[in-house]
């Protein structure tokens, strides 16, 4: 099974989302938050993770993707798009705010990053990020060097 195949079939068998505001992630490298809300009312100063396909990534600079590469980006987008389709909105909610798409955006980008990623041996970021999806939590963003998490 190559990488990406073992990276598409975990993706399949993740209940991503799935434990968002459980204080049980015990890790130096994150800040959880209980919720949309104590996020939003905090005062912490971090860096939004990318939402959008235009955006730059905060960790690598631009490279330039073979064709191959681009087309395991397009089918892990799908495949992951499949597996939050049909994830209630409600976590996603506060008050008039909805981070609905903005979340099953940047769960998009997060893996087509995590695979160029890996592809040009770039380091571990990503993957730290994937790996936090993995265990059912929202990653939001990054503050120095921890990720900030719901």
């Amino acid at each position: 099974m190559t990488f990406f195949d073992e990276v598409q079939h975990k993706v399949q068998c993740t209940a991503f989302f799935s434990n968002m505001g459980k204080a049980d992630l015990q890790s130096d490298n994150v800040i959880l938050f209980s919720g949309l809300e104590s996020l939003l009312l905090s005062e912490l100063d971090f860096i939004w993770l990318p939402t959008s396909p235009t955006q730059d990534d905060p960790f690598y600079t631009k490279q330039t993707l073979p064709k191959a590469l681009i087309e395991q980006r397009i089918k892990i987008t799908r495949c992951v798009m499949d597996s939050v389709k049909n994830i209630s909105c409600a976590p996603f909610q506060y008050d008039a705010h909805d981070f609905n798409i903005a979340a099953k955006n940047a769960i998009s980008y997060a893996f087509r990053q995590y695979l160029s990623e890996k592809y040009f041996s770039l380091g571990d970021n990503w993957e730290n990020i994937v790996n936090i999806y993995y265990q059912g939590y929202w990653p939001i963003g990054i503050y120095h060097n921890k990720v900030i998490i719901i």
